[in-house]
Parts: C-alpha cells; sequence; structure tokens
C-alpha cells in the first residue's frame, strides 16, 4: 500500500508495512513568504534616547542630594532594625526585672564641647514604684557634673508625690557674654565654677491633669578666677558693676510654688518598664510622652531667692511656659507641629541683685540653638521655638525647627526687631514609650551647632 504525500490512514484500514509519514518538501520559499515587513515603519515602534536638558536637570538636583545624602541612613536604620539592635541593646543595658539599668550618656553642644558618662536608673526602688536616675558627665578633672533625682509618684491611695534632686558640677573654662541683647561676641569672659545644690519638691494632683508643686532648696557656688578683659582686650569694669556681681562665695536658699496644667495627647505614653530614664515629674503626668500631637501643657510659677551669708542678693524669679501641638490638617496625626513660648523675668528686691549665674541665658543645646552656649544674657528672657516633627520610620522622627529670642531687662525693652533667631534640623530616636536621643544641627547668623544629647529639648 502506497500513501501520498500528505494522506493517512483511514479508520479501520489495514496496513501489512508501516510507511513513515513524509513532510511536504519545497525546493522554493517564494518571495511573498520571504517580505514579511510591512514596506514602511511606524515612527513610533522606533526605540529612540534623549538626553535630559539642563534645565531638567537643574531641577532635579536638590532631590538628588538629598537622596544621595539620605541614602546611607536609610541603609543604616535598615540594617538596625534587621539585626534587632535595639533589642539587643535593650536586653545588656536592663538589668533582669527590666525595671532598672544602666545607659552610656554623652552630651556635644552644650556647657561643653564634649562630655560622657553612664546612667543608672530604677524604676522600681526598694521594690515600691519609687524612681531614682544617677547620671555623670565627665569632660577631665576639673570639668564634670553629677547629679541624681529621687522620686515618690501618686499611687492609686495617694494623690501626692515627693521629690528630691541634687547636682554637683565644676567647670574650669565657663564663657560669659557681656552686654546683654546687643553684645557683640567679642565681649566674652571665662570663669571658673563650683557649684552644688540640693532641691526638694512636693507635688498634689489636685484633678487628673493638674499638679500643684511646692519647692525648696538651697544651692552654693563658687565663683573665682574671672577674666579681668573680654576677649577683645576691654576692661571687664567698662561693662559691668562688679560689686555684688556674683563673683566669690554665694549661698542662695529658694522657696517657691508651681501649677502645671497637663492637657496633651500622644500615641503612647512612658511606661514604668522603659529604658531610658529622661526626668519625670510624676507617674502618668507630665511625662516624656512619644509623638505628641495635639493639646498643651502650660507651666507657671514664682520662687523666692536670698542670700543666706548677707544681703547682696534677694529676688524674686517668674516662669511661664506654654507648649502647644498641633496636628496637620490632611495628614496622619504623627505629622504635626510643636510650638513653644517660655518666658522668665527676676525681680531684685529692694538694693540687692541678682547674681549673674542665676540670671536668665540663652544659647543652649535646650533653647537658643545655633549660638555658643549662654551667648545672651540679662534679668529677663523670651524664646519661641516652632517645630515640624514627622516619622520616618517607626522609631525615628525627623525635625525642622526655628528658634527665635532675646533677653531684656524690662519689658518695655521686648520688641520684634530684638529676636535672634537660628533654624535647623535633626534626627530623634525613641523607644515604644519613652525619648532615647537627638542629633540636630542649628545655624544662625554666628554660624552653626552640631547638638548630641540624650534629653528632650521640650
Amino acid at each position: 500500500m502506497t500513501l501520498l504525500p500528505g494522506s493517512s490512514l483511514q479508520a479501520g484500514a489495514k496496513s501489512d508495512t508501516a510507511i513513515p509519514v513524509q513532510p511536504l518538501l519545497y525546493d522554493k520559499i517564494t518571495d511573498a513568504q520571504i517580505d514579511t515587513l510591512p514596506p514602511a515603519v511606524h515612527p513610533d515602534s522606533i526605540p529612540y534616547s534623549a538626553d535630559p536638558s539642563f534645565g531638567r536637570q537643574l531641577l532635579r538636583l536638590p532631590s538628588t542630594i538629598f537622596h544621595t545624602a539620605t541614602t546611607p541612613l536609610k541603609w543604616s536604620i535598615i540594617w538596625i532594625n534587621k539585626k534587632q539592635v535595639l533589642q539587643e541593646l535593650s536586653d545588656f543595658f536592663l538589668f533582669d526585672e527590666g525595671t532598672a539599668g544602666f545607659y552610656p550618656s554623652f552630651s556635644i553642644g552644650g556647657r561643653t564641647d564634649f562630655a560622657a558618662g553612664v546612667t543608672y536608673f530604677d524604676r522600681d526602688l526598694f521594690n515600691s514604684n519609687h524612681s531614682l536616675d544617677f547620671t555623670t558627665f565627665y569632660t577631665n578633672t576639673e570639668n564634670y557634673k553629677l547629679s541624681f533625682n529621687y522620686k515618690i509618684p501618686p499611687a492609686q491611695s495617694r494623690r501626692y508625690q515627693f521629690g528630691l534632686r541634687g547636682n554637683l558640677r565644676t567647670n574650669n573654662d565657663q564663657d560669659i557674654y557681656i552686654g546683654g541683647n546687643s553684645g557683640s561676641e567679642d565681649l566674652e569672659a571665662d570663669y571658673e565654677i563650683e557649684q552644688y545644690s540640693l532641691q526638694t519638691d512636693v507635688g498634689y494632683l489636685q484633678q487628673k491633669n493638674m499638679l500643684i508643686t511646692v519647692t525648696g532648696g538651697i544651692s552654693h557656688t563658687v565663683i573665682h578666677n574671672f577674666s579681668s578683659f573680654t576677649e577683645s582686650g576691654e576692661p571687664i569694669e567698662t561693662f559691668i558693676d562688679t560689686n555684688n556681681f556674683g563673683f566669690g562665695t554665694t549661698t542662695l536658699a529658694n522657696t517657691g510654688i508651681s501649677a502645671t496644667l497637663d492637657l496633651r495627647k500622644a500615641e503612647s505614653e512612658n511606661k514604668s518598664t522603659n529604658l531610658v530614664s529622661t526626668v519625670t515629674t510624676s507617674y502618668n503626668f507630665k511625662q516624656t510622652k512619644v509623638r505628641v500631637y495635639s493639646g498643651a501643657l502650660f507651666d507657671a510659677g514664682i520662687n523666692y531667692y536670698r542670700s543666706t551669708t548677707n544681703s547682696d542678693h534677694e529676688f524674686l524669679y517668674y516662669l511661664g511656659d506654654w507648649q502647644q501641638f498641633f496636628p496637620l490638617p490632611g495628614f496622619p496625626n504623627n505629622r504635626r507641629l510643636a510650638l513653644r513660648a517660655r518666658l522668665e523675668k527676676r525681680y531684685p528686691l529692694g538694693d540687692a541683685t541678682v547674681p549673674f549665674f542665676e540670671q536668665s541665658f540663652l544659647g543652649d543645646a535646650d533653647n537658643l540653638r545655633g549660638f555658643e552656649q549662654d551667648r545672651f544674657r540679662n534679668l529677663g528672657s523670651l524664646l519661641v521655638t516652632i517645630e515640624y516633627r514627622y516619622p520616618i520610620w517607626d522609631t525615628w522622627d525627623a525635625v525642622i525647627f526655628t528658634d527665635q529670642g532675646q533677653v531684656f531687662n524690662e519689658f518695655s525693652q521686648l520688641g520684634f526687631d530684638r529676636f535672634h533667631g537660628s533654624a535647623g534640623t535633626g534626627l530623634r530616636f525613641m523607644t515604644a514609650s519613652d525619648f532615647l536621643f537627638r542629633a540636630e544641627i542649628a545655624f544662625s547668623k554666628e554660624g552653626a551647632q552640631g547638638i548630641l544629647g540624650f534629653n528632650m529639648n521640650f
């Protein structure tokens, strides 16, 4: 049986010999089969490349710079979370019960260029929910600080709190700027200070958000080796009255009363088992709150100071502090504005004076950032701070801020044209229940200041 090319056996047909089926073979492929492309190619089907114009590159430059600068930070944060570094640190610093431990502390941009130490804390001292912090800062044998803060917070069965805190500070190279609000940087002098203080307070929760506190304490200050000339070579006596200025030894006793109204709302609040021991005023009241997004905090107080050895120094001290937090419309609550206005004023009584180290100072890691430490000094000060805070990670916040401040002798001297301003940015890391540290850089007309520390400005 022979099969024609392309044919097949019909159903039921029989064949004694299996003959393989061969495909059709063509000796020649026609031109129509070869020419499969259309006669004309559409322009849109042709790939092309184009270099961005100079204008486009210029507009992209800020984004490129920001992306390049923040990429290492992003990689670092991812690595920290991937390796659970923070959990490892918690396990290392916390004791077994989780309510006590220690952590290294350091400061850059404060009263010294650099200081480092250790903080020990216990949030369940004597197994009774009492709180203790002990902090050391050390630069050299003549420049160090020791401080402690012991607190008995309110509890379910009582509405009072008790606090006791003390400080020991020495600094062999402290700066002071003469000339008040308008004094130039050249009007700078140096001095050495030794200071010891002990302060106690008794607070009462008048209601859930209102705390009334009565304070009392004593401080002993020794000032020596005060410069006779400013940095520009001018005699100190040209600018200040050295009588009763605060040279030598001064012992001051003080007593006062203050009220705090806390109406802040936050995503979370302190727990008794936190890693970092910031200074807290009471249990579940006026504590450091993570990412405060709305509400306000009001502080007001008055203190009376008098020298215990003579009548050279006697004065009243008034304080008003307002903090307001605003969520941004259309954004999550954790993107918010923080506003602070703080006013201080000292009033000498009779012929007495206020020693210079007890006057209001602006220029600090916690107030007028971007200026030298204690850059402006007088009997009163006004500080306004605005910050935009927004999260960049679960436990990381970025901040953009501006500080505006001035010092004055009388309220009549206050004026918009007297403000000294600075602006800056930074990062803040916090645990799930407390604040840990901040790294910031601030710029002013007098230069830039880097800030690194374990305390919240507000």
